[in-house]
């Protein structure tokens, strides 16, 4: 059986407040998650503003040329259901980028 080689992926952390520690434990969730699913971590950006700045971040994604996005849960980026709606858009319409949550059940989302 031909072994299937990881994909690479990007990870994203909002971490407005949060002690290292469970920035540590969140990045090692990503990376958990990532590679339980063929997916290889290259980076977690980790924001620490608290507006949701939609344009750079798409920016970012479309730059790097991301195809796998892998994040906490969308909730994790924001608990507003607006913010989350154009977060979800940013990723997917707009960068054309795959999005998975790795808290929760962990599957891919869209």
């Amino acid at each position: 059986m031909a072994r299937v080689e990881p994909e690479p992926a990007y990870g994203y952390l909002r971490v407005i407040d949060l002690p290292d520690g469970e920035v540590e434990l969140l990045e090692k969730q990503l990376d958990e998650y990532a590679k339980a699913h063929n997916l290889v971590l290259l980076d977690v950006r980790k924001e620490r503003y608290r507006l949701l700045r939609i344009d750079e971040f798409t920016a970012w994604l479309i730059e790097l040329e991301v195809q796998h996005l892998v994040v906490p849960s969308v909730e994790h980026i924001t608990t507003h259901p607006i913010a989350r709606m154009l977060f979800c858009q940013a990723v997917y319409l707009d960068a054309g980028v795959e999005l998975y949550e790795a808290g929760a059940d962990g599957e891919l989302l869209g």
